[in-house]
């Protein structure tokens, strides 16, 4: 059997033996209760040169997996208003489909303890700039918003060994994210210290949300980036715009600018489109992208969807432009519906 060939066995397989006792909670008697999650997202990934280059590359096409993955969510009530919480995902990689099993590895996974005055997490998960400011910009399977989190806007990744603690009142929302320095990682950043909030549903519909993160590398300098955004949301659709700059060590600051519409066309039929520029002098003299996503439900786990994204970027210096796109066509299951 082919490596292709046994990969598309595995997902059918684990697809298959899924069932709705997977998405129950799971009471331990002493221990409090565990709930088993999981998602199984494959295509068709077609590509034509890589976004945000300066040259045109060339056509190709392969099956993928986006973040298939399995992971257990824990709560211990323990009594004085006090819950010990974990969480852990394992699989989330962008893969061709024949290295699904050999690429999957602890995507995300914390521990901590929450009350009644918020809580505090340590491990690998996403840093308030994340909550607060991505998520009204940046609703995606993963490639189509080509701003902040895309490599040439800086990208923003999920840091290991971050110490969270996160906090709401009423209709405000507060995340104080650090990295100690001292621990071991393969990561580039050595330690940072973000501070992210919202103020959710002013006026019964608008959202504000952005944050700060400063980052020491450890090759030497640092990096300081900022965003903000503001959203609008309707009963079938929203509208937001953020903004966002990173300053490192490079010559010129990276700003991008970001817009997203999100439309619910029908009670199953979604519709999501982006818009960004990037103002980069070390990387362009231009950066124009866009992007879609369009899914249809079929009852409260399968979808079958699409995204893409075209970007158009002149090199700094000058040289003619260059215009890459990817398009995804693919169907998800969400075990527990869970939406990473």
């Amino acid at each position: 059997m082919s490596a292709l060939r046994k990969s598309i066995f595995v997902a059918l397989v684990a697809l298959g033996g899924t069932g709705p006792a997977l998405a129950e909670n799971i009471s331990i008697p002493g221990l409090g209760n565990l709930t088993l999650f999981g998602v199984v997202n494959t295509g068709l990934l077609v590509t034509d040169g890589a976004l945000g280059a300066t040259v045109e590359g060339d056509t190709q096409s392969q099956l993928q997996t986006i973040k298939s993955l399995a992971g257990v969510s824990w709560v211990w009530d323990v009594g004085a208003s006090h819950k010990l919480i974990g969480h852990y995902e394992y699989g989330g990689e962008f893969t061709s489909l024949s290295q699904t099993i050999k690429d999957a590895k602890p995507f995300r996974s914390w521990i901590g303890v929450s009350n009644a005055l918020g809580a505090l997490t340590y491990g690998k998960q996403p840093t308030g700039y994340f909550k607060h400011y991505g998520r009204l910009i940046d609703q995606s399977q993963d490639f189509y918003a080509t701003g902040y989190t895309t490599p040439h806007a800086g990208g923003i990744k999920i840091e290991s060994d971050i110490v969270k603690y996160a906090t709401s009142y009423g209709r405000w929302a507060l995340d104080v994210d650090y990295r100690p320095a001292f621990v071991g990682s393969s990561s580039p950043v050595d330690d940072s210290f973000g501070l992210s909030g919202s103020y959710r549903q002013f006026l019964g519909r608008i959202t504000f949300g952005g944050g700060w993160l400063h980052e020491d590398m450890r090759a030497g300098g640092d990096r300081d980036r900022v965003g903000g955004a503001v959203g609008y949301g309707s009963e079938q659709w929203s509208l937001a715009v953020g903004t966002h700059l990173l300053d490192d060590a490079s010559a010129d600051r990276t700003h991008s600018l970001n817009l997203l519409g999100t439309f619910q066309l029908t009670q199953d039929n979604a519709l999501h489109l982006s818009l960004a520029t990037i103002d980069d002098g070390d990387v362009y003299d231009s950066f124009y992208g866009s992007g879609f996503y369009v899914d249809h439900r079929i009852g409260s786990q399968w979808r079958i969807y699409s995204e893409g994204a075209l970007t158009r970027a002149e090199p700094a210096g000058g040289g003619g432009h260059a215009i890459n796109t990817q398009i995804f066509v693919g169907f998800r299951y969400d075990i527990g519906n869970v939406f990473y």
